[in-house]
């Protein structure tokens, strides 16, 4: 169960019977401004890193900031239960030995997110498999007013590269300045792999 501030997105796929032909199609959505911002990605950090998940629930998740900044809690598989191939992949993009934070960038409408989260965003199952590990994984849209906020802290940053355009020019010199350790990566949704844009090109 989850603390009144925040909600839970829940590892089902929920879809309607109509489905907007656009509604999982990367753009920059309309966000909020609420005066405590940074408390807001503090709260999801902190969740991210299961310091406010019950002791009694060992599952871990992946944290959602949406454009209006609720934060949404999505569970992880139960410890055990994730493929020992999955984890393995896993453990060798981001070894858990040294856990990290990861910060994400990617389109968080929730409306695209409660009708198919897979759709909405592609490489979701990457960042199941971080979270899985132990690794804190927080995703926002990368909004210009939340940009430093969202990044505070990374030790990672991951962009898709359908939001990248929407960004503003500035967005790597903003990130990685409040960044623990300035690494930034770009998802390329048709290799499915990552690509460093900061600092210089190389794999994780």
């Amino acid at each position: 169960m989850c603390e009144p501030a925040f909600a839970c997105l829940e590892g089902r796929i929920i879809m309607s019977n109509e489905v907007d032909s656009d509604l999982f199609k990367p753009r920059m959505p309309d966000v909020d401004f609420p005066a405590k911002l940074e408390d807001i990605f503090e709260k999801a950090r902190n969740a991210a890193a299961a310091e406010a998940t019950p002791a009694k629930d060992k599952n871990r998740n992946v944290v959602v900031v949406t454009p209006g900044r609720m934060v949404m809690l999505h569970p992880c598989p139960a410890p055990g239960t994730m493929n020992p191939q999955a984890v393995e992949s896993v453990e060798k993009l981001m070894p858990s030995k040294t856990r990290r934070n990861v910060a994400v960038i990617a389109y968080t409408e929730l409306k695209a997110l409660r009708a198919d989260v897979v759709k909405t965003i592609p490489f979701y199952g990457l960042l199941t498999g971080l979270a899985y590990i132990g690794h804190a994984v927080w995703v926002f849209e990368g909004h210009s007013s939340a940009l430093a906020a969202g990044c505070r802290e990374a030790d990672l940053l991951i962009a898709d590269c359908e939001m990248v355009p929407f960004l503003t020019s500035d967005w790597m010199r903003t990130t990685s300045s409040v960044m623990r350790r300035a690494l930034i990566f770009a998802h390329d949704r048709a290799t499915f792999s990552l690509r460093r844009l900061y600092p210089g090109a190389a794999t994780p």
